[in-house]
């Protein structure tokens, strides 16, 4: 984490206390929001809480945005963009009207699992919200520029 808060990937990281074995960060990132990670060795996942707040969860934003996500373990993709399904297992889930996601670590590489994380948060603000029919969103519930998005 410390690496990408070094390399200007998101602001303001700093690390929560750990409570019960379990590890949580926390970060400035897309759009100035504040985004949690929250690491779980026992239960082998990475978390981020909110990823997308305020969707319904019968939208089709939220519907779309699960396709997106499931997509990233096709093997037509790139190896970068690929999420490998030995290596580690991707999921949204919708809970209280924001959008979550979960990382299951399969083969003990949470380097791996992380880095594949964060990009996947990276693309849906860079490719999911910007290139479909989701730039409405952008603007009114994470605060983009209605001209650029």
């Amino acid at each position: 984490m410390e690496d990408y808060a070094k390399r200007g990937v998101f602001r303001g990281f700093h690390a929560l206390p750990v409570r019960h074995g379990v590890a949580a960060f926390r970060m400035i990132w897309h759009r100035d929001r504040v985004f949690d990670l929250i690491v779980d060795t026992q239960k082998k996942t990475l978390r981020i809480p909110v990823v997308l707040p305020a969707v319904p969860s019968r939208s089709p934003l939220y519907r779309d945005f699960k396709a997106f996500v499931a997509g990233h373990h096709a093997a037509s993709l790139p190896d970068h963009r690929r999420i490998e399904r030995t290596k580690a297992r991707v999921r949204c889930a919708h809970h209280r009207g924001s959008v979550s996601l979960t990382m299951t670590v399969r083969d003990g590489d949470y380097a791996y699992a992380l880095q594949r994380l964060i990009h996947l948060v990276h693309e849906t603000f860079l490719l999911f919200l910007t290139s479909g029919p989701y730039r409405d969103y952008l603007v009114d519930q994470l605060g983009a520029d209605a001209e650029i998005g």
